[in-house]
C-alpha cells in the first residue's frame, strides 16, 4: 500500500478481516503478529463491529522500517469485542508512506496446563448455619466441596449475630473449607454505600487471612427498565467499582452473573466482559442439566477469562423451579391488532382481556406475539433427580471443561442439594 499527499491529515486503508462486511471471532487467540516493511510511520489498529459503525478503532502498534511485531490481544480485548472483529486499519500521518504486509498471524496458546478446578456451594440461611455449622462441614466433606459462599448477616442484625457469623467462618475454615462472604441485592446499584458498609463492618471483625473473598450477587436486571438503555448497566459497573476500591487488597472480589450478560452491550462491549475487567473472579449462573449446554452457554465468558487471566466458576441448580412461559413480542403499530399493550406510565405490560377496547388513539404501545416458548424446569434444575446425578454432573464438568480460566463448579444451593433423594 502506498500513501501519497496526505498533507497534515491522516491517510489510511481499512482491510476487512472477513469479506462482505462480516466479522471474525478472535476471542480464542492470544496474540497478533505482523511482519513486513514500512517507509515512514505506519500505525495498525483494529475495529470491531460496533466501533466500525462509530467509525472508530483501537490502535495497537506503530512501525517504521523492517518490522516484526507480536502484540498480545488482551489490551485490544479490553476495548473491543474480539468476537466481532471487523477490520485491520492501516494509517499514516506522513506526507508519503508505503507499507508491505508480508505476514499476519493470529496465535493461540497451545501450552499445556493442569486442571485444578474445585467445587463449592452457596449457603443463604446464615442463621441456621450459625446454629449448626457441623451440617455444612459434613455435607462439604461428603460431596468433596472445598468452598462455601455464605450470606452475610442483615444490616439490622445485632452485634451478637455478626460475631456468631465470624465464628461460623472460623469453624468452616478450621474444617478445611474456603469461605467467601456473600451479599447483594438489585437496589444496591442505586446506593452501593450501604452494601459497602456491610462489607466494611465484616472487615472490622475478621482477620484478613480468614476470607478467600467477598462475593456480590446483585442481579440488577431484576429491576424494571434496567436493560432499557446503558444507564442501568453503567450504574451496576459503578457499584462494583466502588466496592472493589473499598476492598482494596484485603481480599478478592467475586461477582455472580447470568450467562446471557455476554449478549448485553455497554459502551460497545459485552457487559459481562466489563464486569470481568473489574473483579478477581466471576461465577456464571449456567443453570442447565444438559452439560453440553452448560459449556456452550459459558464458552464466551470462559474464553474471555482465558484472555485476561481471571478465574471463572460455573454453576448448577438443584432447587425446585416452576414451569416458565416465555413470550417474544414484536411491535404492532396497528393497535387494534395488538396481542399486548405496554403502559409505560404505569410500567405494565397488559395481555387480553383488556380493561377497555383498544383504539388507534390509545397512548399505549401495541405488540403482537412473535414466539411462545415453554421452559421446562427439568432443563434447568436437577431438583427431583437423585443426588448422584448432581455428583456425576459436577465430576464430568470438572474433568472436561478445557479452559485455563475454569476454576470449578458451584452448586445452588446447600438446601437444594441436601433435599435431593439418595
Amino acid at each position: 500500500m502506498t500513501f501519497a499527499e496526505a498533507g497534515s491529515g491522516r491517510c489510511g486503508q481499512r482491510i476487512e478481516l472477513r469479506p462482505n462486511g462480516g466479522v471474525l471471532d478472535l476471542l480464542s487467540y492470544k496474540t497478533i503478529r505482523l511482519r513486513g516493511r514500512a517507509l515512514g510511520r505506519i500505525s495498525f489498529a483494529m475495529e470491531d463491529w460496533a466501533s466500525a459503525i462509530r467509525q472508530d478503532n483501537v490502535r495497537f502498534a506503530t512501525v517504521r522500517g523492517t518490522f516484526d511485531v507480536t502484540i498480545p490481544l488482551v489490551e485490544l480485548g479490553r476495548s473491543l469485542d474480539l468476537r466481532r472483529a471487523a477490520a485491520l486499519v492501516v494509517t499514516t500521518e506522513d506526507p508519503e508512506a508505503q507499507v508491505v504486509i508480508e505476514q499476519m498471524d493470529l496465535a493461540q496458546d497451545r501450552s499445556g496446563f493442569e486442571q485444578s478446578a474445585r467445587s463449592g456451594v452457596w449457603v443463604w440461611r446464615y442463621r441456621e448455619a450459625i446454629e449448626d455449622p457441623g451440617a455444612i462441614v459434613s455435607t462439604c466433606r461428603r460431596h468433596s466441596l472445598s468452598r462455601v459462599m455464605i450470606q452475610m448477616p442483615a444490616s439490622e442484625d445485632g452485634p451478637e449475630i455478626w460475631r456468631a457469623y465470624v465464628r461460623l467462618l472460623v469453624t468452616l475454615r478450621e474444617g478445611g473449607i474456603e469461605v467467601v462472604a456473600l451479599d447483594g441485592y438489585p437496589e444496591a446499584i442505586y446506593d452501593p454505600q450501604q452494601l459497602a458498609g456491610k462489607v466494611r463492618r465484616l472487615f472490622g471483625l475478621v482477620e484478613p487471612h480468614l476470607l478467600a473473598g467477598v462475593q456480590l450477587d446483585i442481579e440488577p436486571y431484576l429491576l424494571p427498565g434496567f436493560l432499557d438503555d446503558e444507564a442501568g448497566p453503567i450504574q451496576y459497573l459503578n457499584a462494583i467499582d466502588l466496592i472493589k476500591e473499598m476492598i482494596g487488597q484485603r481480599t478478592h472480589l467475586s461477582v455472580v452473573m447470568p450467562f446471557w450478560l455476554t449478549t448485553v452491550a455497554v459502551r460497545g462491549r459485552p457487559l459481562a466482559f466489563a464486569v470481568m475487567d473489574r473483579v478477581d473472579e466471576v461465577v456464571v449462573m449456567s443453570y442447565r442439566t444438559d452439560l453440553g449446554e452448560v459449556k456452550s452457554l459459558s464458552d464466551d465468558t470462559l474464553r474471555y477469562g482465558d484472555l485476561i487471566g481471571i478465574p471463572v466458576w460455573l454453576a448448577v441448580e438443584t432447587i425446585t423451579l416452576p414451569v416458565e412461559q416465555r413470550v417474544t413480542l414484536k411491535r404492532e403499530p396497528r393497535l387494534q391488532l395488538a396481542d399486548a399493550v405496554l403502559d409505560r406510565l404505569h410500567r405494565r405490560l397488559i395481555f387480553p382481556p383488556f380493561p377497555s377496547p383498544l383504539s388507534k388513539d390509545d397512548p399505549r404501545e401495541g405488540f403482537r406475539v412473535h414466539h411462545r416458548m415453554t421452559v421446562r424446569p427439568e432443563r434447568i434444575t436437577f431438583a427431583g433427580r437423585p443426588r448422584s446425578d448432581v455428583e456425576k454432573a459436577v465430576r464430568t464438568l470438572l474433568n472436561t471443561v478445557a479452559h485455563r480460566s475454569f476454576a470449578g463448579i458451584v452448586v445452588h444451593d446447600f438446601d437444594g442439594l441436601r433435599a435431593l433423594a439418595e
